[in-house]
């Protein structure tokens, strides 16, 4: 991280960020701090030192620094990342089915990629790299 003066916004928005408990940080988690073109600039930065990783529009997770990448990862995993965005944001879902079926035992093929099947209308796209949340058979809603 690069040497901050303690006073400033970003250092207080990092410090706030810190505070909240979640690892997935929503824009209208940080909101209320300040005007709006201040804080995306503020995210922006924290996003360009390594201390927070983009997923999507309006949806940020916490990072850490990896000791095999060059790059910053997502600290509880871009899968758990995923999960918790979809319940923070109120969206319906269910592990895909070849998912239920693996955890039933109906199946001994292991699911190679993580999948959800979307019960509620969900049109944002959540990245980080090369990895993305994959929703079964491109069923956004029903």
């Amino acid at each position: 991280m690069a040497k901050r003066y303690q006073n400033s916004f970003r250092s207080k928005l990092l410090a706030y960020i810190e505070e909240i408990p979640s690892t997935v940080i929503l824009r209208e988690d940080v909101n209320s701090l300040g005007e709006p073109r201040q804080i995306s600039r503020a995210l922006r930065a924290l996003t360009e030192d390594g201390d927070l990783v983009k997923l999507g529009y309006g949806v940020y997770a916490k990072a850490e620094s990896s000791q095999y990448l060059d790059r910053p990862v997502v600290r509880a995993g871009f899968t758990d990342a995923c999960i918790e965005v979809l319940d923070r944001l109120g969206i319906q879902w269910e592990p895909s089915q070849a998912i239920k079926d693996y955890n039933e035992g109906k199946s001994q093929q292991v699911p190679a990629k993580f999948e959800v099947r979307l019960k509620s209308r969900f049109r944002r796209k959540l990245t980080y790299g090369n990895r993305k949340l994959r929703v079964e058979d491109k069923i956004y809603a029903k």
